[in-house]
């Protein structure tokens, strides 16, 4: 075999589809019952029900264009008018100002009429272009960022609630640069944000920012399968070891050891790291280095009727303070896609767990859903029992990139340049979101096959390469 992906996530699928476009043969390798990984599509009672991420963004063109490449481009679909977001502090609906960047006004307009900043912070945030731009900074924390550049109001009711949320993670110690490196290019390049961000005018038009397909994320999915080659995906085969070879590699999957010129490893940074162990324990401890936070999420359905607020927008996330939910975020469904409830009810669902509440995903499915339906009935005006309900639960899957990550994922790629024909991808290493983890893959899958397409090189061993047997250092520090 030329070509051994271990993971069927979406970054091991994108990188199967760019190795069947070049011709190489391959073959795939998944622990799980199925494909897909985090992106996961049911279809219920008339009900479309995401329990991983449940669209694309549009400014990143990648996973529109492989979409487009497997034949989805009629599918993809926009978020419906109006979307709106918001946020929920101290019990009430803050609407996000239009135009924001990641809940930061980009007009004076919006700045003045931002009513979830008291008035010291709004002043605060609009003397932004006045801040001095941080010199001889590495990399920094989200809340920092925040801190330094819009005030310390933003870091609990814009910060949290929005970038946090997104990540599932703690803004004190996310990393502003790996995250959001438009923020920190837009500091370093205009001196200020705000100012930055009003000279530019959104790319995606009046389509809004997000795009999913027709019947769901999972349609993706089950594109890429269509079109790789019958037989070259192995699910219930996880890969339980991985081994150099004078000409190659050797990947062990219970009793079954195959040969290939080149490994992809798309598979979660702690797991990579189990497989690097005997190969390079620096390797296997950077890859170690990358937390994981475990969440949930709760679809709940209701007949539309027995929902008092109108649903006019995408949902909501939630400021963390004294007294707020213990869910962090709240989609309407309904209402942020056609077609994904049936007539005359609503489709919301509600996230739980992340860094802040690391057990809640361990909860048992009737604590999730009473703990999700009693508070969004709260926020919502619904007294009605609701006709639906699916948990769906995602342990240590969430990576997060911490102040640091990057020159770490730096030092990685220092080692596996000693590690001819092995590649890794995936939202723990590089990639951030669907389109990330497919332009990842896609470039492992690139690179695997320029390098089996040249002449076979022999591996040095473990112990010729480190001048003795395998050793581990600790890199949780930096």
């Amino acid at each position: 075999m030329s070509v051994i992906i271990i993971g069927a996530g979406i970054t091991g699928l994108s990188a199967a589809f760019e190795l069947t476009e070049r011709g190489i043969p391959f073959t795939v390798l998944e622990a799980s019952n199925r494909t897909g990984g985090l992106i996961l599509t049911e279809h219920i009672d008339g009900f479309t029900i995401e329990a991983g991420p449940d669209s694309l963004l549009a400014q990143k063109r990648e996973g529109i264009r492989l979409a487009e490449q497997l034949g989805l481009g009629p599918r993809l679909i926009s978020t419906t008018p109006p979307r709106t977001a918001y946020v929920l502090h101290d019990q009430r609906l803050h609407a996000l100002p239009s135009p924001s960047i990641l809940g930061i006004p980009t007009t004076w307009a919006g700045i003045v009429g931002y009513d979830l900043l008291p008035w010291p912070a709004r002043l605060r945030l609009a003397l932004e272009p006045l801040v001095r731009r941080g010199r001889g900074l590495p990399d920094e924390s989200v809340a920092a960022f925040f801190r330094r550049r819009f005030g310390a109001a933003t870091v609990p009711l814009i910060a949290g609630p929005l970038l946090g949320g997104i990540h599932a993670g703690d803004i004190e110690t996310l990393s502003i640069r790996s995250l959001f490196p438009r923020l920190v290019e837009a500091e370093a390049r205009h001196g200020s944000v705000v100012r930055a961000f009003r000279k530019r005018r959104p790319s995606t038009g009046s389509d809004g920012l997000f795009r999913s397909l027709s019947s769901g994320m999972g349609e993706l999915v089950a594109a890429i399968e269509r079109r790789l080659p019958p037989g070259s995906i192995h699910c219930n085969r996880p890969a339980t070891a991985v081994r150099t070879h004078p000409h190659g590699w050797t990947v062990e999957s219970g009793q079954e050891v195959t040969h290939a010129r080149a490994v992809v490893l798309a598979l979660p940074a702690h797991a990579a790291a189990s497989l690097l162990a005997p190969v390079d324990g620096e390797a296997a401890n950077l890859c170690g280095a990358v937390p994981y936070v475990s969440t949930a999420s709760v679809a709940l359905a209701w007949r539309r009727a027995d929902v008092q607020h109108d649903l006019a927008g995408n949902g909501f996330v939630v400021a963390r303070s004294a007294g707020a939910p213990r869910i962090t975020a709240c989609t309407w469904v309904s209402s942020k896609w056609d077609g994904r409830a049936r007539a005359n009810h609503v489709l919301l669902r509600a996230f739980i767990g992340g860094a802040r509440d690391p057990d809640a995903a361990w909860l048992a499915d009737d604590e999730l859903v009473d703990i999700a339906r009693r508070e969004i009935s709260v926020v919502l005006g619904i007294a009605a029992v609701p006709v639906l309900a699916r948990v769906h639960r995602w342990q240590q899957a969430g990576a997060q990139h911490v102040v640091g990550h990057m020159a770490r994922m730096q030092r990685l790629e220092d080692r596996l340049a000693s590690l001819p024909g092995l590649f890794v991808a995936g939202s723990g290493f590089r990639a951030i979101g669907i389109p990330d983890c497919v332009a990842d893959g896609r470039a492992a899958a690139t690179a695997a096959a320029q390098y089996v397409s040249g002449p076979a090189p022999r591996l040095a061993s473990v112990e010729e390469r480190s001048g003795g047997p395998p050793h581990h250092h600790d890199t949780m520090t930096q």
